[in-house]
């Protein structure tokens, strides 16, 4: 299933996974997972779509580090 609108978008999202996933500690796969459902979910609400990668980010980031607490 391809979820970006183009190669560019794609590109943008892929660099603030690696960047997440470097960042916690993560694995790609985990972080890549997290991401993709957050960015489905906030994408299918938004209505300017500038600023989803900061949003999905940080909702991703707390949804990681919330996981990690337990």
């Amino acid at each position: 299933m391809d979820i970006y609108e183009s190669q560019a978008e794609q590109e943008q999202h892929e660099q603030a996974m690696e960047s997440l996933a470097e960042e916690l500690r993560r694995k790609i796969d985990e972080v890549q997972e997290v991401y993709e459902r957050t960015y489905i979910e906030l994408k299918s609400k938004a209505t300017v779509k500038d600023y989803l990668p900061l949003f999905v980010a940080r909702q991703t980031r707390a949804v990681l580090l919330e996981r990690s607490s337990f």
